[in-house]
């Protein structure tokens, strides 16, 4: 959607060159430590650019992880399987042998460092995730949408929300990665990461079920229900700096407020074809209420302190028509209520169904990719430990020189109008 996705900045990282000298003791050892260091780096120039070809961009992440699996676990069988916990797989000797930095993509002056491969994997996973929500977003903002890339949207947002879940189960692993407040790492970031992708595909079912004319009860209970979630993330920040974290705030409080507004706005709906019309009343009211805390929060998300892009959900159709829908409904209630129900209009607002039947959103959930197939029991077996300095086994701690920013490639955001009756270019 044209100015409709706030995304926060890709984590940036140090150059890593996979030099073990001695422990690498035979030509296959040198070849994974060689092609990791190409594909590391390759793979991270790829999230540089959200408009990047998904399929080529998923197997080049695929592959690395594959290739870098041996650095994870110990590899028992030419058929070894992270995913497996009955497998009783044991850690990879090679886990502390190199020292990983990254940045944090809401601490752009603060990097963390360790000697754990699982920092690195959990790390790059993050950084995918989040480069599949920018590829979601510049998908989304192409001046024409057809139906393929809105399903690929879709896609993007769920499976980053699946990534994002899998590194907060998986964050255990790192000693001290959650003492970082504001990390990438810290647990409510972790969790308004999930949120916000859960949210965000929430959105695209709301706009789906409103294009296609669904049951004004359906869509706002679907709409409720985003704004509901929205409201988690924005909960899970509350005691995060302002200084970093206002924008992202702000971004989440007004969808959450926006979706309420149309959560009204289609229950007032239906409580008019039901007859109810001073029920509606209050409810179209409510919902412009709604949408005037929309309105304030798009006005101090522009001016909001903290990392990532600067959106405009304000001057996109899909914001912009929500408060004529909701005067319509007014008036319209206001009007038969006059003239045939003269209903009392409650002071109680209208109960929301937060508990939708059909359409809520669920996330694909994560599944480390076996190793490649130059694993097996005898090259794991090469990488001779007695040669290697002697490891650093301390927690994740916050590295004494700072990263460069990632360089990213501007998301085009089309500035036309949808054509459809939604206003939602991504129904």
């Amino acid at each position: 959607m044209s100015h409709w996705f706030h995304r926060n900045p890709i984590k940036p990282t140090e150059f890593v060159k996979f030099e073990l000298k001695g422990v690498l003791t035979t030509d296959t050892c040198s070849k994974i430590c060689g092609e990791l260091r190409l594909r590391r780096d390759k793979l991270v120039s790829h999230f540089k650019n959200a408009s990047n070809d998904l399929s080529e961009v998923t197997t080049e992440f695929n592959d690395y992880l594959r290739l870098f699996a041996g650095f994870l676990i110990e590899i028992q069988s030419p058929v070894a399987q992270l995913e497996d916990k009955e497998a009783g797989n044991k850690n990879s000797k090679l886990i502390p042998l190199i020292r990983f930095k990254w940045g944090n993509s809401m601490l752009p002056q603060t990097a963390t460092e360790v000697s754990d491969t699982w920092f690195e994997a959990l790390s790059m996973i993050q950084c995918m995730a989040m480069w599949l929500t920018k590829h979601a977003a510049s998908m989304a903002g192409k001046d024409e949408v057809r139906e393929s890339d809105a399903k690929e949207c879709l896609q993007c947002l769920r499976q980053a929300g699946g990534m994002f879940q899998y590194v907060k189960e998986e964050s255990s692993r790192l000693s001290g990665a959650n003492e970082v407040e504001g990390s990438d790492f810290d647990p409510k970031v972790m969790e308004t990461y999930v949120l916000t992708a859960t949210a965000e595909a929430q959105e695209v079912i709301v706009a789906r079920a409103i294009e296609m004319k669904h049951d004004d009860g359906l869509i706002s209970s679907l709409a409720a229900v985003t704004s509901s979630i929205f409201s988690k993330a924005d909960q899970c920040l509350n005691n995060l700096p302002e200084e970093q974290f206002a924008r992202w705030r702000r971004y989440l409080q007004l969808k959450h407020h926006f979706y309420l507004a149309y959560a009204y706005a289609f229950i007032g709906q239906k409580l008019l074809s039901e007859d109810k019309c001073g029920e509606a009343v209050r409810a179209c009211k409510q919902g412009i209420a709604e949408y005037k805390v929309a309105q304030e929060m798009a006005a101090m998300y522009a001016t909001a302190t903290g990392p990532g892009t600067r959106i405009k959900p304000e001057s996109h159709l899909f914001f912009r028509r929500i408060e004529p829908l909701l005067n319509r409904h007014l008036e319209k209630a206001e009007r038969e209520n006059g003239f045939i129900y003269h209903q009392k209009v409650p002071d109680e607002i209208p109960q929301l169904d937060v508990e939708a039947a059909y359409g809520v959103a669920k996330l694909d959930p994560f599944k480390y990719p076996t190793p490649a197939e130059l694993w097996n029991t005898a090259v794991y077996a090469a990488f001779d430990l007695s040669k290697a300095t002697m490891p650093d086994f301390s927690k994740v701690k916050k590295s004494k020189s700072k990263l460069d920013p990632v360089h990213e490639e501007k998301i085009y955001q089309t500035e036309k109008d949808p054509s459809n009756s939604s206003g939602c270019v991504i129904a």
